[in-house]
């Protein structure tokens, strides 16, 4: 049914814009894939790519993990969206205080995208960590524009991981991974699994190809559990993810999240025509979207800076995850922006195509 869609992967890796790639398409009960393609570097006799090979999600983090637990949390009662940093951090610089958890999950806090703050000696963990992203100046009047932002989710983790007491890696676990029995969703990769795992980019630093060690600077600083990126996984993994999204916060019987939660996932939260999004996820733009312009309103979407990707369409009760390691050898190749539009694109066609709609 998306041989098309397949089609387009297989070509984006034989062009050498990835060595490897993973498609899993499905609804709230059904999956197709994950479809494997290429290999896990671009080394000689490098090993293939299987349906079970391992990813680094990057920003797919702040959806998969972060937003989630901020949403358990604030189902419980500990967290809510009108709750501002000053709440949580009272020495915090005085403009930053009025900064909601809202704006943090929706990228209208003002904090910029992104910033060096691995190269403080302070930023490693706990409130360090926490001081050196509200010392960053404000590109913006919060709740004036929308800027996505490595640096507010960076907060947000900290937030979260004060409020419950516990790091993000452990409540991920706790909320996520454990209902729906994820085995290879993890921040950063055990020994046993580096084997399967694909490799990113080139470290100068390092002096090495990172594998199995997230990508982003400022969350490998962090010991690779950070609110903005850390997390890797597979295909079929995250797809069991999207069912669960699909079921309204329920999977094979376990809850994840309440119904109504879900469904305020289909709120803008930013009034934005260009960039609208809800809490942590992007929704469809006419302008432009990674979700390509057949992806009904009703649906949302993430994207990773290593390549990875995600749409749920709500109205064809669909999902697509697009896995690839675009930035081996080196990040500079932006062949993926083509790629996501015309596979999701396909994806959607191929669906309507086959259920008449």
């Amino acid at each position: 049914m998306f041989s098309r869609a397949l089609g387009y992967v297989g070509e984006f890796v034989t062009q050498r814009n990835a060595s490897g790639a993973v498609a899993v398409m499905g609804s709230a009960h059904e999956m197709w894939g994950p479809y494997a393609f290429g290999h896990l570097s671009f080394f000689p006799g490098a090993d293939p790519v299987l349906p079970d090979s391992l990813f680094d999600l990057a920003s797919l983090t702040k959806v998969i993990s972060t937003t989630t637990i901020a949403l358990r949390l604030i189902e419980e009662g500990k967290l809510s969206l009108e709750q501002c940093i000053g709440d949580f951090a009272p020495w915090a610089p005085p403009e930053k205080h009025p900064i909601t958890i809202q704006q943090l999950l929706s990228h209208t806090s003002g904090f910029p995208a992104t910033a060096p703050l691995y190269e403080s000696p302070h930023f490693h963990s706990g409130e360090g960590a926490l001081a050196a992203a509200l010392a960053l100046p404000l590109s913006y009047q919060p709740g004036t524009a929308v800027e996505y932002s490595c640096i507010g989710f960076i907060t947000l983790g900290r937030i979260i991981e004060q409020i419950a007491g516990k790091t993000l890696d452990r409540l991920f676990e706790e909320f996520v991974a454990q209902p729906l029995e994820l085995e290879d969703t993890s921040y950063g990769v055990p020994p046993s699994k580096l084997a399967r795992t694909a490799y990113t980019e080139w470290d100068p630093v390092e002096k090495r190809f990172i594998r199995g060690v997230v990508h982003d600077e400022n969350a490998r600083s962090l010991k690779g559990i950070s609110g903005n990126a850390g997390l890797f996984s597979t295909g079929a993994e995250l797809g069991k993810f999207c069912q669960m999204l699909l079921g309204r916060g329920s999977w094979d019987g376990q809850h994840v999240l309440r119904p109504e939660t879900v469904d305020l996932l289909a709120r803008d939260f930013t009034g934005s025509e260009e960039e609208p999004r809800t809490l942590g996820w992007l929704l469809p733009s006419p302008r432009r979207c990674s979700g390509g312009k057949l992806v009904s309103k009703h649906a949302i979407g993430h994207t990773g800076f290593t390549g990875t990707s995600i749409w749920i369409d709500f109205t064809r009760n669909l999902f697509a995850v697009l896995l690839t390691n675009r930035v081996h050898p080196v990040r500079a190749n932006l062949a993926i922006l083509r790629l996501r539009p015309r596979f999701y694109n396909a994806v959607w066609q191929a669906y309507d195509e086959k259920t008449g709609a």
